[in-house]
């Protein structure tokens, strides 16, 4: 995970990637995964896995396909979910959601995607 990349993550916000990346794959129905996020439905497993794997405690970069695949899941779940049930399926608050989102938003804008 330590690819370099557009977007740091730091490891309190490791949970809101792992909770989204979860919701796209098992939570929301999404029409066509791989069209909407960027990603196919096995290689958002794959992220998710990797994800899993990291400690509490550390900062991550993300790759500019995962920042673009983060970016695109949190807005559909942010979309799917809205603010009642975001915090209760993420541990988030929509605007902390959509906090970020505005981050990963910059981070991709900045590489011209």
């Amino acid at each position: 995970m330590q690819a370099k990349g557009p977007f740091k993550l730091q490891s309190h916000n490791l949970n809101l990637l792992r909770n989204v990346l979860n919701e796209v794959l098992h939570g929301i129905a999404l029409r066509d995964v791989a069209g909407m996020i960027g990603m196919s439905a096995n290689e958002l497993a794959e992220f998710l896995k990797r994800v899993q794997d990291v400690s509490e405690g550390t900062q991550i970069e993300l790759s500019l396909s995962q920042t673009i695949a983060f970016r695109n899941a949190l807005q559909e779940t942010l979309r799917e979910l809205g603010i009642e049930e975001f915090r209760t399926r993420t541990g988030y608050s929509f605007e902390e959601g959509n906090q970020i989102l505005e981050r990963l938003r910059k981070a991709t804008i900045a590489t011209g995607t």
